[in-house]
């Protein structure tokens, strides 16, 4: 599979649900934080071994928010690949996160897109993103196919967002209960921030199961 098809969904979620999802990534930066330098990332909070900071290994989950999350993503991440002409049970949750600024400056305006793509973060201490390299994002645990939702839990400015790398740039401008949905497992991408704290991206990486193996971590079909 090769696509350079985006597929964007506003309003999400209901007011109600994006209060827990709030309160519960809070929680999560606060006690399941993988590392803080310039973006604060969380160790996965769902993923095959159940839902963090919680005693629910498997679905249906103790916190409704995340059993929301799963199936609404997965609806929409069935319908892209309904469209790529692929079957949604090939589909599988692999991982979910929650990435934010950790900074309180503004960012300079001046940095590039080519900036963003290209040059290692640790040289721009005045800008905040997260580059997705292919080599990452091709996981050596199950060596399949995967794609990247990116869930806007609380946005920012429009001048950010997610860049994925086409070939030809293309950027997706970050707005409150947006969901992205592109090609991860072949174009590189980057999410980027202002250096404003509290502003929030949940990534949620699915693969496409196909050869087939028993997949660690399935949910309902949508």
């Amino acid at each position: 599979m090769k696509s350079s098809e985006i597929k964007i969904v506003d309003d999400l979620f209901d007011s109600q649900t994006v209060c827990e999802l709030i309160d519960s990534v809070d929680k999560h930066f606060e006690h399941n934080l993988m590392f803080s330098d310039f973006i604060e990332v969380t160790n996965s909070i769902i993923d095959c071994h159940g839902l963090a900071l919680s005693d629910t290994a498997f679905f249906p989950y103790s916190e409704r928010c995340w059993n929301v999350l799963c199936l609404k993503v997965k609806q929409n991440v069935d319908s892209y690949c309904k469209s790529l002409g692929i079957d949604p049970i090939a589909v599988i949750p692999f991982s979910c996160w929650a990435e934010r600024s950790l900074h309180s400056e503004q960012p300079v305006s001046a940095v590039t897109i080519e900036d963003i793509l290209d040059i290692d973060y640790d040289t721009r201490p005045d800008a905040s993103f997260v580059r997705d390299g292919l080599a990452i994002v091709k996981d050596t645990q199950v060596k399949k196919h995967f794609l990247r939702s990116v869930y806007n839990l609380v946005s920012y400015d429009s001048f950010y967002g997610t860049i994925i790398d086409f070939g030809e740039v293309t950027k997706v401008e970050s707005k409150e209960n947006r969901l992205t949905i592109y090609d991860g497992g072949t174009y590189k991408s980057a999410h980027y921030y202002p250096n404003t704290p509290g502003k929030c991206n949940i990534v949620f990486d699915w693969y496409i199961n196909i050869p087939y193996d028993v997949p660690d971590w399935i949910l309902p079909v949508s």
